[in-house]
């Protein structure tokens, strides 16, 4: 049975992690999860447009970002009234006034994109297609990065998206994942290096459960604490921050 030869643009989408969305179900619901509110829209990996498009149809002012040239291009006709902005997403100023993000993640930046994310001030909400994995163990909360920005931000899991979904298909399902500014935050935003530090330290402490780690790194005994740091809850961390530092 002959093979089709992968031409430059095959190769090219995969060098840059491109796997398209061409399920329109899940388009709508990565559009339909942002808030009704009429405030900008940052799109990144605006890829073929299949999101864009919705958004557009939103009302919404929408920004594209996209690398790779062909499709900025594209974008760039298809969609007169989209701003496009041509460059690595990990690269891009973000708006300084308020707006949304969403955006289909290249799997391979997923960690990296989000933790990039985290860092920005005026976004408000962020709907993102990623590696299923990832976005069950964000929305779950037992790990460092989570618990480290928990007093900030909500995590949710909003559903999952098998491979087929995409194009080329790839190896693993997706998973959407949505992330919320809280709009009360457990801790002032100037203790944030602190708090950070102190997590780390809590989770990379020794001991024997999160009783003996917290005393170790602290010099506080605290009572009825879970087994291990991954079992505290947002509240929990924030608490346990104020009441030992």
């Amino acid at each position: 049975m002959p093979t089709r030869r992968r031409s430059a643009r095959d190769r090219a989408r995969r060098e840059l992690g491109q796997n398209f969305l061409i399920d329109e179900g899940v388009v709508r619901r990565l559009v339909d999860l942002l808030e009704p509110t009429p405030i900008p829209v940052v799109e990144l990996g605006a890829g073929s447009g299949a999101i864009t498009r919705d958004l557009v149809r939103s009302g919404r002012e929408v920004t594209a970002v996209e690398l790779d040239p062909h499709w900025a291009d594209r974008l760039r006709d298809a969609f007169p009234d989209v701003r496009v902005v041509r460059c690595d997403m990990l690269d891009y100023r973000f708006p300084t006034a308020e707006h949304a993000v969403v955006g289909n993640l290249p799997f391979g930046l997923t960690t990296s994109m989000t933790r990039r994310l985290l860092t920005e001030k005026s976004w408000s909400e962020a709907v993102l297609l990623v590696q299923w994995d990832v976005a069950c163990k964000r929305a779950k909360g037992a790990n460092q990065l989570n618990a480290q920005w928990a007093p900030w931000y909500e995590f949710q899991l909003r559903g999952r998206v098998p491979a087929r979904s995409f194009r080329p298909m790839p190896a693993v399902d997706g998973g959407i994942l949505k992330v919320r500014r809280r709009l009360q935050p457990l801790l002032p935003r100037g203790e944030q290096r602190r708090y950070q530090r102190f997590v780390e330290a809590v989770f990379t402490g020794r001991g024997r459960g999160t009783t003996e780690i917290v005393r170790n790194v602290t010099g506080h005994r605290v009572r009825n604490l879970p087994a291990l740091p991954r079992d505290l809850q947002a509240e929990d961390w924030a608490r346990l921050y104020t009441e030992t530092t």
